[in-house]
C-alpha cells in the first residue's frame, strides 16, 4: 500500500509541476509518464481520467492551503503578520518561474469538468474566508486599515496576488511580485 501511495503522490507532484508551468490543457499522461518513468497505464490505474487527476490535484491543493493557513494562525496572532505570511505562500511559485495551481486551473476554466470547477470554487472560497477573517480581525485589533467590507478587501487582495504572479512570470522577474505584495501590505498595515 505504501508503494501505491508514493506512486500516486509522485504522479500528483509531477502533474502539479506541469500544470503550474503549462496549464491543465498543456499536457497529457504521456508527459507525466515520461517524467516519472512509468507507463501511462500506471497513471490510469490511480487516475482513470484526466478529470480524476484534476479533481485530485485541486483537492490536495485545498488540503495544503488549509494546513498552511492553520500554521500561519498558530505562528502569530498579529493579523498584519498573517497577511505577510500569506503573501509568502504566493511568492513560492514565482521564485520557480511558474504560477500557482489555482491560477493555472482558472485559465483553463472553460474546459474543466464540473467537479474540477467546483473544487476550484471551494479552494477560492476557503482562501477568501480566511482572508476576510484575518482582515476583519486585524482591523478590529488596530493592526490593519482599509475602507469598506473585509469581504471586498479579501477579493481585491487575492486577485492582486494572483495578478502579481502573472506579471512576474510574464517578465521573468520575481521582484515585480515582491513590489506588488509589499505595496498591498503597506497600504493595509497601520504604522
Amino acid at each position: 500500500m505504501t508503494t501505491n501511495k508514493n506512486t500516486a503522490e509522485l504522479i500528483l507532484d509531477t502533474a502539479q509541476a506541469i500544470v503550474q508551468e503549462f496549464g491543465f490543457n498543456g499536457f497529457s499522461y504521456a508527459h507525466i509518464a515520461e517524467k516519472v518513468g512509468i507507463r501511462t497505464a500506471s497513471i490510469h490505474y490511480y487516475f482513470p481520467s484526466k478529470e480524476d487527476l484534476g479533481e485530485a490535484l485541486i483537492a490536495r491543493y485545498l488540503k495544503q492551503f488549509l494546513a498552511a493557513s492553520d500554521q500561519i494562525d498558530a505562528r502569530t496572532r498579529n493579523n498584519a503578520e498573517k497577511l505577510q505570511q500569506f503573501t509568502e505562500i504566493f511568492s513560492i511559485p514565482v521564485q520557480q518561474n511558474c504560477t500557482c495551481l489555482s491560477v493555472m486551473f482558472s485559465s483553463d476554466l472553460a474546459t474543466l469538468s464540473e467537479k474540477v470547477r467546483e473544487g476550484l470554487s471551494v479552494f477560492f472560497d476557503a482562501n477568501l474566508a480566511w482572508l476576510e477573517r484575518v482582515l476583519e480581525q486585524g482591523r478590529l485589533e488596530g493592526h490593519l486599515r482599509f475602507e469598506g467590507e473585509a469581504r471586498a478587501q479579501a477579493h481585491q487582495f487575492l486577485a492582486s496576488l494572483q495578478g502579481a504572479q502573472l506579471l512576474a512570470r510574464s517578465f521573468r522577474d520575481a521582484a515585480r511580485f515582491e513590489l506588488i505584495a509589499t505595496g498591498l501590505l503597506s497600504a493595509l498595515t497601520v504604522s
